[in-house]
């Protein structure tokens, strides 16, 4: 589940503030477009007075490099437990799923979509993941967990935990 997304910042209003943000912390040195694991990645965190940017590497080192968690697990692995109190949100336009070796990108009627994750101390995250529902079940049994603005505001101030959200997905077919 969801070994790639994309994400391009464009005129909205969100995007302006990321950019403006970006500028000040002299962020250069991250993955726009279609983003892979182990790549730098800009996150969204919580701050005392609202959300800040961050740039984090996409997967936690490991025996293997894990770049998604069980939501449903995430309490009772050892890798995850400690870092519960670690929310973080990533900012996509879309993710990828394969199926049948064709590539499906997945986007909402959003501009954005926030994905729902955790990071570690080394400045390592991984995606949440859930089982899929809808019309997603038949793509990929797992799927992110997928936030809207709001919701993600609330993610990352504990006033919600991220549950799976597979209604109102596009799905297009890349051609080859």
């Amino acid at each position: 589940m969801c070994g790639r997304y994309f994400v391009q910042l464009d005129e909205s209003e969100v995007a302006r503030k990321i950019k403006k943000r970006m500028e000040q912390l002299s962020i250069e040195d991250v993955a726009f477009n279609e983003v892979y694991p182990s790549q730098k990645a800009l996150v969204l965190i919580p701050k005392k007075q609202g959300i800040d940017i961050d740039v984090k590497k996409w997967g936690i080192e490991g025996k293997s490099l894990l770049i998604n968690a069980r939501n449903e697990t995430i309490h009772e692995k050892y890798t995850f437990q400690r870092i519960q109190k670690n929310r973080c949100a990533i900012l996509a336009n879309g993710f990828y799923e394969w199926k049948d070796k064709q590539k499906i990108y997945i986007t909402t009627n959003e501009n954005y979509m926030y994905l729902a994750g955790l990071y570690n101390e080394k400045n390592e995250f991984v995606i949440l993941t859930g089982k899929s529902e809808h019309e997603m079940k038949e793509i990929h049994d797992r799927t992110p967990l997928i936030m809207n603005f709001k919701e993600m505001k609330d993610y990352l101030n504990f006033k919600i935990d991220p549950i799976v959200n597979n209604q109102h997905l596009y799905f297009q077919p890349e051609s080859k």
